[in-house]
């Protein structure tokens, strides 16, 4: 089902800026102001500059596009002579252990969702979005990739890319994060052959940059300036990196809610309500590492998440009880998620925050850190945290294979792709 081709992609050439490490970054959407300046200030033609840009309005894109066409000119940057695929591989520490995930980067050509080619997971927002497309606009360029699984339960797919592994990689580095990135280019025609084949029978579900796949279906038609009638045209593809659904590195996070300038919030009052549909007990987990075991063996058999609120040295305990009947939730594989729940009875029904609102983020704020809901707690800056236990991704498979999609914010999956690797040309030719 899905359309994959190598491609040429643009990267930095280590003659010319030294150590890659300084010139990568993460996606524009979790670079805080202070890391914004310390990227800034690691090294001068840093990805940051044309991924996030400064400037007021326009300029800022303007400023991107000079600064890629500069570095392009200069040979700070070149694409590559051939086309291949990428196997992209992170190392990296999580929950006191070492984690390796690995996939590839592809082209894959763009299809609207009705299609059921490629699957969305969650809803998107219009402000980053405009963004994404001022920036893909006036660079004609995909700066960093979106992210996709696919199933891969006989380990085809699996084969070819741990295969490519067993050379000296094109990339090598380790950011300050003590991720090790590396990269190789995966040309030979049988690999490529039998990688487009696998991918030819697949769904793939965005597991991140949903804002950058829907720009770029937008966006491709605009581009389209030539007519490539006989191949098609390089907007008709996105950069994407694919990795296997049965990965053993893939890692998701929990997106935990903090409650803050909510009118008339009484917590009290919320358990008091909640208590035809929750079983509520009082705990005395007070540590991060406490509620996390707590949240893990109890999950297994239900819905259940914690909530602190200032003032209380107890963490509060939510479980569903079984009879509740959740039928206005939707189907059946969104029901049993713990985001489901929390959205749609606590959050939505009991507290009063709509759908905009959840939107907007009105309301709320969000921290995948269990130790750093725990602090804004402690500190009176949110009115309550609720703790969640991570979404696992073959919940999120299912509802998305069904037709549906998660509430904002159900998935953070740990660590971002590295912007800066490799960039994708929109102008031009679809890659062969």
């Amino acid at each position: 089902m899905a359309d994959i081709v190598p491609f040429a992609g643009l990267r930095y050439d280590p003659e010319r800026v030294g150590d890659l490490s300084r010139v990568l970054a993460p996606p524009y959407d979790v670079i805080g102001e202070a890391e914004r300046a310390a990227l800034e200030a690691r090294h001068p033609q840093n990805v940051v500059r044309i991924e996030l840009p400064r400037g007021d309005d326009d300029t800022r894109y303007a400023e991107a596009a000079r600064l890629l066409s500069a570095w392009t000119a200069e040979g700070v940057l070149r694409a590559d002579t051939t086309p291949s695929f990428y196997v992209y591989e992170q190392d990296f520490d999580w929950g006191g252990r070492r984690h390796t995930r690995r996939g590839f980067f592809a082209a894959v050509r763009l299809e609207p969702f009705e299609r059921r080619v490629i699957l969305p997971h969650e809803k998107t927002l219009s402000g980053p979005k405009e963004d994404r497309l001022r920036l893909m606009r006036a660079t004609h360029t995909q700066i960093s990739p979106i992210f996709g699984l696919f199933r891969d339960p006989d380990s085809a797919a699996r084969e070819v890319i741990d295969g490519a592994t067993s050379v000296v990689p094109t990339v090598d580095t380790t950011t300050p994060d003590d991720i090790r990135h590396r990269l190789w280019r995966l040309g030979a025609a049988p690999a490529i052959a039998r990688l487009t084949q696998v991918l030819a029978a697949k769904q793939i579900l965005i597991a991140d940059g949903h804002h950058r796949y829907e720009t770029m279906l937008g966006l491709g038609p605009e581009l389209r300036a030539l007519d490539f009638a006989a191949g098609g045209a390089a907007a008709d593809f996105a950069m994407m990196f694919l990795a296997r659904a049965e990965d053993p590195g893939l890692l998701v996070l929990p997106t935990h809610r903090l409650l803050r300038d909510l009118p008339d919030f009484d917590f009290p009052a919320l358990c008091a309500a909640a208590a035809p549909a929750f079983d509520i007990v009082e705990g005395d987990e007070a540590t991060a590492e406490a509620i996390e075991e707590r949240l893990g063996r109890e999950g297994t058999g239900g819905v259940v998440f914690a909530v602190r609120v200032p003032g209380r040295a107890t963490t509060t305990w939510f479980t569903l009880k079984s009879f509740v009947d959740l039928s206005a939730l939707g189907p059946p594989a969104l029901r049993k998620l713990d985001v489901t729940v929390l959205h749609g009875v606590i959050l939505g029904s009991l507290l009063g925050i709509d759908a905009a609102a959840m939107a907007s983020q009105s309301f709320l704020a969000y921290t995948h850190v269990t130790a750093e809901a725990l602090a804004r707690v402690g500190s009176g800056e949110v009115q309550a945290a609720f703790l969640m236990n991570a979404t696992k991704v073959e919940e999120v498979l299912a509802v998305c294979e069904a037709g549906f999609v998660l509430p904002q914010k159900s998935t953070f999956f740990q660590p971002k792709l590295a912007t800066g690797l490799l960039m994708y040309g929109l102008d031009g030719p679809a890659p062969r």
